[in-house]
């Protein structure tokens, strides 16, 4: 062997010093090389990798786990509401109308009110539970929402003396529906 060959590595023929890719087992003859294909595989498999983990982060965001309820509920409350009544028909119809607001520092959507109806004696006689008439109640961070709840009368409406709204529930704004 003189300075004008040398020995593959990988099948130990005589080849050429200047070969870039050995004619009898076709090994590349430099490992770094651009031109080389594994080091083209070895990039695109490292640009794979972290589109993976990008991608991955993202997944988590959206599908990862979200904020419990119960220890933001405190700092959701009812500002105002009124109770009113109204007929359809021969269906009379009780709607509670009000503003809720947020006093945390994340926002709810699909915030789900609860109306406890009473008679002039302090009776619990009726309850309106629902999420308003377009979905849930959306309250973002320090920020204040209207709402309007509304059933069928389950009793005459002279019962209805009194009223109160309770924040029962909500979802997360961040989390996916």
């Amino acid at each position: 062997m003189d300075a004008e060959t040398k020995t593959c590595p990988l099948c130990a023929e005589t080849i050429k010093a200047a070969a870039k890719v050995c004619p009898h087992c076709r090994h590349w003859q430099k490992r770094w090389s651009l031109q080389n294909p594994q080091v083209w595989v070895g990039i695109i498999l490292l640009f794979y990798l972290a589109a993976m983990c990008v991608l991955g982060a993202v997944v988590e965001k959206v599908f990862g786990a979200k904020r419990d309820f119960s220890p933001y509920q405190s700092e959701i409350s009812v500002l105002s509401s009124v109770i009113s009544h109204r007929t359809s028909g021969t269906n009379h119809y009780v709607t509670v109308v009000g503003v809720v607001t947020n006093r945390s520092e994340l926002a709810w959507e699909d915030v789900n009110l609860e109306a406890r109806c009473f008679d002039a004696a302090g009776k619990l006689i009726d309850v309106i539970s629902g999420k308003g008439d377009y979905g849930g109640v959306p309250v973002l961070a320090h920020a204040e929402a209207a709402f309007k709840i509304e059933t069928r009368a389950a009793q005459p409406m002279s019962e209805y003396a009194t009223h109160k709204v309770f924040v029962s529930w909500g979802k997360d704004a961040t989390s996916w529906p």
